[in-house]
């Protein structure tokens, strides 16, 4: 047990609904997080704040620090995230959505625009961003193959695209006619797939033919909705705003076959996403990315109204 995280959610917990001894406490309320991403080799955690604008990091003490300033190189909101840990880079879809989103100082003209940014990790300083140059757009999340490949999911449109790291270019790798809001992402060596979650349910590619489909799913089974998708052996993880499911595959990752809930509780609200670290997952239990703007206004809710926001592990 990591004793400076039980240490700070003790300290705090007349302020938060229901906590655990390996949860994470992060008391700069306003962060209004949507991506985690998770190193192995240093076990730091990686937070996305879309208000501030910025990427919030939690070492391997439980220390949280800055990982970027806020707005730094007047980048907008960081969502999905993932550790390319090869090669020592953070890599991160950046949002300009401030109408559901709201960032600080937002573009007094433009909205629903996106690029993808690449940071290396010891120097913490941005190497490079891709700009989508598409109006109205949105890059949500993003996967990261061994290789140093990219898929990113676009929502507005359903579109993914990929980042070769030999043409180091953003470039549109399929339009997925037939479905909606693309979010999660997920990629499988074994089956040379791409795992996408959507509005209608979970969505596998084959990253050879580009043909994509449904997964065959039992109607007993609620696989719709779903936001950051993980794979975690033949199970994908999957964040249904108040609960974390797992969907079991078949052998083959043709077909969902069971599933079960992995996480729930009151103090969810909105859970986005999560990353696997070694046998645990950790994830963002309540962003307060609905529950924290206040719908009158369009503008996050006073501190006075927000919560902790809670990191949670989980062994697998």
């Amino acid at each position: 047990t990591c004793i400076a995280c039980l240490i700070v959610v003790i300290s705090c917990l007349p302020a938060c609904v229901v906590t655990r001894k390996t949860d994470y406490i992060l008391t700069e309320r306003n962060l209004i997080p949507e991506g985690i991403a998770f190193d192995n080799r240093s076990k730091t955690i990686y937070v996305g704040s879309t208000h501030k604008r910025k990427i919030v990091q939690i070492d391997r003490n439980g220390v949280v620090s800055d990982f970027t300033t806020q707005k730094y190189e007047n980048l907008a909101s960081p969502v999905g995230m993932e550790v390319d840990e090869k090669n020592g880079v953070l890599w991160s879809c950046i949002a300009h959505a401030n109408k559901v989103m709201p960032l600080v100082d937002p573009h007094p003209s433009e909205d629903w625009f996106s690029s993808v940014a690449c940071y290396d990790i010891k120097s913490r300083k941005l190497i490079r961003k891709y700009d989508l140059a598409d109006d109205g757009t949105f890059l949500n999340d993003l996967t990261v193959l061994p290789g140093g490949d990219v898929y990113i999911t676009e929502s507005v449109n359903n579109k993914i695209y990929h980042i070769d790291p030999k043409s180091d270019s953003l470039q549109l790798f399929l339009a997925v006619d037939g479905f909606s809001f693309l979010n999660g992402i997920e990629a499988s060596e074994k089956s040379n797939s791409l795992f996408v979650s959507s509005e209608e349910g979970i969505i596998k590619v084959d990253m050879a033919t580009k043909k994509y489909a449904i997964m065959p799913t039992p109607d007993s089974i609620h696989a719709k909705s779903i936001d950051g998708l993980a794979l975690y052996g033949n199970q994908l993880i999957g964040h249904q705003s108040f609960q974390i499911a797992k969907f079991t595959m078949d052998e083959d990752e043709t077909e969902i076959i069971s599933h079960s809930i992995l996480d729930t509780g009151p103090e969810f609200d909105s859970s986005t996403t999560g990353e696997i670290g070694g046998r645990y997952y950790y994830y963002i239990v309540n962003s307060q990315i609905r529950s924290g703007i206040d719908k009158n206004t369009g503008t996050i809710k006073p501190v006075t109204e927000l919560k902790d926001v809670i990191i949670r592990r989980i062994r697998l």
